[in-house]
């Protein structure tokens, strides 16, 4: 601020104006008072944008409670979805034996079922007849005289001992140091008559499996010294990730494993060739195999050291059909044993049944056989009344809550007195006391909605017309609305739509899941007119004429006319395209417009109102430089 003449100026973002006191004027005060007038437009614009924003977050909050409605009873993937039919008829299963286990389908009935096995249903297989990997083995003869401070690792399936062998000094103590490392009774050690190469098996009946040997992590290793250097086999196990070449000098098998003259290894399994060069891993070849849609798995056994080639598919047949071209002998040396798949044969209420696999429907009952059985096993289905109870009761629970939250929102009522705040009004609030007030503002933005209300009468009306075919209603089966002042809420008797569930399960299926003959399933519903969309309401039943509501309301799929669902068309939904293409949205950007257009005409408003006073200031300043000027001549002149 700075002054000259008695004329004071002020700086605003970067314009200079005057608005000293040389006219006893408040400047900036009395253009504040114009301006606030002036505001009035701009004021009114941003009410009107904040109800907008305030209906469409209402639109949004309602829309996201649909949707969640919709998510649990109307999507068929849903477990709790009124549109299968199957949770309408639902069975508790139970049977006599684990030998055999049971679930029902959407064609059981109640009632008890026998069921004898008198053989599984097998897998084709070609496997190994024993382990196919050599014994732990030296390579050269051992040096006793050089193991004093030397240990080595041994871990039994997965568990590592250290056996010291400073007192080791020939074959018997090497024993006695490997029983007080891993126990007594588990490993024999045995040297060549013929090489004294060191050999290490498993004890009979130890149960153990895999052996491996190696190096302490720190110390002097006694490896070398016993003979199990370059070219030693550490371990009686394969490891997949070796190479078919490496692999090859590990075998225990009667014959050496070969390669055709490409160093390649080629089969054709069920009818598609497969080619493994040397340098592929045993894992990467069972990985092409098992990952192909050729019926095969192949698989290496730690616990048995067993390679096998199982087919996918049990029963009896070519299931399993494997070829090696001439030049290797892959399946003669490894895969020797063979064995055919057999079909499953069962008894079913006195009825004789070969099937291929050990899962067999009959009768809406898919039995599970898991083994053979010496005398009847008794599968019972009962009705589940409970369950049907429950998933019925869940959705009018959900329904209740649904259509309260949207009742509420439409009677409310408007209170004129509490519209949004201006910014200079906030301003002169607390932030509580902006709270509260905007919790009064916001009340009843939606009251009696059009789409709303009628939202609401479509899916009443969905509950009471009747449905074709049907002779209950639902209120037939249990149900009632409340008082008028409960706006439709619905109530059940328990003990009423129990009976109905238990004495006629496939009506009230029907009641709620029947489907349209003209124009069935959920996918069409999107596409039809509204004269075919009238005749699919008249054939179906209540669960389909809710999601026909429901997605008039919120699909995200555009209809003929290329619309999503009204409330999305209306203030669009998160994280879909209408989010920011709706009306409320169009609306919002057209006031935000309208709100700079304004704000701009404020601002030259303002500036004009400080250039006049400006003027003003420096007439009137100047006025009164001429007035002392004047009056210092004439002062001058008398004297």
């Amino acid at each position: 601020m700075s002054s000259s003449s008695s004329v004071t100026t002020s700086t605003v973002n970067g314009t200079t104006r005057v608005t000293g006191l040389s006219s006893g004027i408040d400047v900036d005060s009395i253009v504040e008072q114009l301006m606030t007038a002036e505001k009035s437009k701009l004021n009114k614009l941003q009410q009107k944008e904040q109800l907008a924003q305030w209906r469409q977050d209402a639109y949004r909050s309602i829309t996201s409670d649909i949707k969640t409605f919709t998510s649990k009873y109307f999507d068929i993937t849903s477990s709790s979805s009124l549109l299968k039919q199957t949770n309408y008829l639902k069975y508790a299963v139970t049977s006599s034996s684990t030998a055999v286990t049971a679930a029902y389908t959407s064609d059981a009935t109640s009632g008890n079922h026998t069921i004898q096995v008198s053989q599984l249903a097998t897998s084709a297989t070609l496997k190994s007849s024993a382990s196919i990997s050599k014994d732990v083995q030296g390579s050269s003869s051992a040096d006793y005289s050089s193991l004093s401070g030397q240990s080595i690792v041994i871990t039994l399936d997965g568990t590592a001992r250290t056996v010291s062998l400073s007192d080791v000094t020939d074959l018997d103590s090497l024993q006695t140091a490997i029983d007080d490392a891993v126990g007594e009774g588990k490993l024999a050690v045995s040297e060549d008559a013929d090489t004294g190469y060191l050999s290490i098996t498993a004890a009979d009946e130890s149960g153990i499996q895999k052996i491996t040997i190696s190096a302490p992590s720190s110390g002097t290793s006694g490896l070398s010294s016993l003979g199990f250097g370059s070219g030693a086999i550490l371990s009686n196990r394969l490891s997949t990730s070796s190479t078919l070449a490496d692999i090859a000098d590990q075998l225990n098998t009667s014959e050496a494993l070969t390669f055709n003259d490409d160093g390649q290894i080629s089969l054709t399994l069920n009818g598609t060739a497969f080619t493994f060069d040397q340098d592929d891993t045993l894992s990467e070849m069972m990985t092409e195999i098992n990952d192909s849609d050729v019926g095969v798995t192949m698989k290496y056994d730690e616990l048995s050291g067993k390679l096998t080639m199982t087919a996918d598919e049990t029963g009896a047949g070519n299931t399993l059909l494997v070829t090696e071209e001439e030049g290797s002998n892959f399946l003669s040396t490894l895969l020797s044993e063979a064995t055919s798949g057999v079909d499953a044969k069962v008894t079913i209420d006195g009825q004789s049944i070969t099937r291929s696999s050990n899962k067999i429907t009959v009768d809406g009952v898919t039995y599970t056989v898991n083994q053979t059985t010496s005398e009847d096993v008794t599968v019972s289905l009962t009705q589940d009344t409970d369950a049907v109870y429950d998933l019925i009761s869940s959705f009018v629970e959900d329904y209740n809550s649904l259509i309260s939250t949207i009742n509420s929102a439409l009677s409310e009522s408007y209170d004129s007195d509490y519209p949004p705040l201006t910014d200079d009004q906030k301003a002169d609030m607390t932030d509580e006391e902006i709270e509260n007030w905007e919790a009064k503002a916001k009340t009843g933005i939606l009251k009696s909605d059009t789409m709303l209300t009628s939202f609401l009468r479509d899916l009443r009306m969905s509950l009471i017309d009747s449905v074709s075919g049907s002779s209950s209603s639902i209120f037939d089966i249990g149900f009632s609305t409340g008082t008028y002042d409960e706006q439709g809420k619905l109530y059940i008797d328990e003990d009423t739509l129990k009976e109905a569930i238990e004495s006629d399960p496939e009506g009230v299926m029907n009641l709620f899941s029947q489907q349209s003959t003209t124009y069935s399933g959920t996918t069409k519903v999107r596409t039809l007119t509204t004269s075919q969309l009238a005749t699919r309401y008249q054939e179906e039943g209540i669960a389909y004429r809710f999601y026909d509501t429901l997605q008039k309301n919120i699909s995200t799929i555009r209809d003929t006319s290329g619309n999503k669902g009204l409330l999305l068309e209306k203030a669009g939904m998160e994280n879909d395209a209408s989010e920011s293409d709706n009306s409320l949205s169009t609306l919002l950007e057209k006031y935000a417009e309208e709100i700079d257009k304004e704000q701009d005409r404020l601002d030259a408003k303002e500036e004009s109102l400080y250039d006049k006073y400006s003027t003003l200031e420096t007439y009137i300043s100047k006025m009164n430089t001429q007035l002392s000027a004047l009056s210092s001549y004439l002062s001058d002149s008398t004297s």
